[in-house]
């Protein structure tokens, strides 16, 4: 281990916590820093930035132990969300430890640390925002719909074979189905049963549908992660905060992505945004998608949301917390009925 790593396990992930909470940490000097935790980092909010610290973990798909794997995984989400959204991804600030001992953003001293410096997007114009006060405005939503479908139209297809295709989307709805089947969750093992046997009869089925979407250039390297709180409803829109730490996970049809949407978006109340997603989608890149095909990408990804979400009465901090049951139940209720839709 060089000695660069020693020092940056030396200051411990609380040390760096406790000085970017700090006005005076930022060379804005702002009257107030916010903090958001996530599973995998640290969000610290000022007026007009956000600074994200990732936390020295290793989870499922990721390790973030060392410095060099935290600076290329920064690197990457600069990358990446440079894609849609260009001007609000700043660059990378070191965290400095110098000579003194003292801890600061940038500057001389020995780097133990990178945070991704954001622009701060109003809270007031993000699609979950405009949903929970009701306050849509569908011209908005197609503008970024529109934007979203122009990307994907412009992404170049991702070669890979069709059995392979579909042996990794079966692979990806049995571990969703057996990871539920954890007693701590209490989820009715009839349901996910039904559920799960009714996406891969689909699947079984409808292989040439599957390998059509192949051939046609429709599996691409998406955002991964399209929720709606990642999408901005200003003028021009903005989509940030794309998953960046996994490419397999962002390899995806087109379609399974706006079903995440369309999904995320029934959930909050307003299942006509996910439709006007897929017509805008459908008019830009005259892709067609059978109806079929959107009701089975939105049972998957409302399984994978109810193990998203069920996965939190794991941590410590949310014990007891019936949020993230609810929500859970919620997501399998969505996912039931999209399978029944699957049904010959």
């Amino acid at each position: 281990m060089s000695k660069k790593e020693d020092l940056a396990k030396a200051v411990d992930i609380e040390q760096k916590v406790t000085f970017l909470k700090e006005r005076n940490s930022y060379a804005e000097c702002p009257g107030l820093v916010e903090v958001r935790e996530t599973h995998m980092s640290f969000v610290f909010l000022t007026e007009d930035y956000v600074y994200k610290l990732k936390k020295p973990v290793k989870i499922d798909f990721l390790d973030f132990r060392t410095l060099e794997s935290r600076k290329r995984n920064c690197e990457e989400e600069l990358r990446l969300n440079k894609r849609l959204a260009d001007d609000v991804y700043l660059g990378l600030i070191p965290l400095k430890f110098n000579v003194e001992g003292k801890l600061h953003l940038g500057g001389d001293g020995q780097t133990i640390d990178w945070l991704v410096k954001m622009k701060r997007l109003k809270d007031e114009e993000m699609l979950d925002y405009v949903i929970g006060t009701g306050a849509v405005k569908m011209e908005q939503v197609k503008k970024a719909a529109g934007k979203l479908a122009n990307f994907y139209k412009q992404s170049p297809p991702v070669t890979m074979l069709p059995n392979q295709y579909i042996k990794r989307l079966e692979e990806r709805i049995k571990t969703n189905h057996k990871t539920l089947q954890d007693p701590d969750f209490k989820l009715p093992e009839p349901l996910l049963k039904k559920i799960t046997s009714g996406q891969i009869s689909f699947l079984r089925s409808h292989t040439t549908l599957f390998e059509k979407r192949l051939q046609d250039g429709r599996i691409i390297e998406a955002h991964g992660d399209l929720k709606p709180e990642h999408i901005s409803l200003r003028n021009p829109p903005l989509i940030i905060d794309c998953l960046e730490f996994n490419q397999d996970l962002r390899i995806m049809d087109t379609a399974e992505e706006l079903a995440f949407l369309a999904v995320e978006c029934e959930l909050l109340g307003n299942e006509e945004i996910g439709t006007v997603f897929f017509q805008e989608y459908e008019r830009v890149t005259k892709d067609d998608i059978p109806i079929q095909l959107k009701f089975f990408y939105k049972s998957k990804q409302a399984v994978l949301r109810t193990r998203f979400a069920i996965w939190h009465i794991k941590e410590k901090r949310y014990r007891g917390n019936l949020k993230w049951t609810r929500r859970a139940e919620n997501f399998l209720m969505l996912a039931e009925k999209y399978a029944a839709f699957l049904e010959p």
